[in-house]
């Protein structure tokens, strides 16, 4: 498990926000919580040789760190943001099994394996293996593991040689704990 820092995504992004719900044909979504650098860009980054220590060490995981209170402290003076736990290509026990206090499950996201853009969410969708329908009201993301797995699996054999297609599963939790008072994310 690893947590990051990302820009918050929801309506008080005025018209971005207004532009991307009709883009994607949901309107009625409250927020998007997804690790596409795109859309909810990282917001805490390894700053100082002493901050390399909780980065973790897999590649493209530049902004993943394992360390929760380093990632707290990070976002301090920055726009907002949003804490997440997450987890790349989980057990149905790893996420079965996963309670922290402070935190709530998000859902799960399709990033491609160079962690750079979702398949759920990003310029690269791929509406003929998923209905926007089923992507969760408050995150923008799928509520069920199975169907993650499936979108996912259709995606290598469909289009093997696409990058974008090339995806992992993640399970994101929102951090609802309190973060330093200009952060960004306050529990609801």
């Amino acid at each position: 498990m690893y947590f990051t820092a990302i820009e918050k995504f929801d309506r008080d992004n005025g018209e971005r926000w207004a532009d991307y719900a009709r883009w994607l044909g949901r309107p009625d979504l409250v927020r998007i919580i997804t690790l596409d650098s795109l859309l909810c860009p990282p917001v805490v980054h390894a700053e100082s040789a002493d901050d390399w220590q909780f980065v973790a060490k897999e590649e493209f995981m530049l902004d993943f760190f394992t360390d929760l209170d380093f990632v707290r402290r990070g976002v301090a003076g920055h726009r907002p943001a949003v804490v997440l736990a997450v987890i790349r290509e989980p057990s149905a026990a790893e996420v079965g099994n996963f309670s922290h206090p402070d935190f709530e499950f998000a859902g799960f996201d399709l990033l491609d394996t160079r962690m750079v853009g979702s398949a759920l969410l990003g310029s690269e969708r791929f509406p003929e293996l998923f209905n926007v329908n089923e992507l969760s009201l408050e995150s923008g993301l799928l509520r069920s593991h199975a169907r993650a797995g499936e979108i996912r699996d259709d995606l290598r054999r469909r289009y093997p040689r696409r990058e974008s297609a090339q995806c992992d599963v993640w399970a994101l939790w929102r951090f609802t704990g309190s973060l330093p008072r200009d952060a960004g994310d306050s529990p609801e």
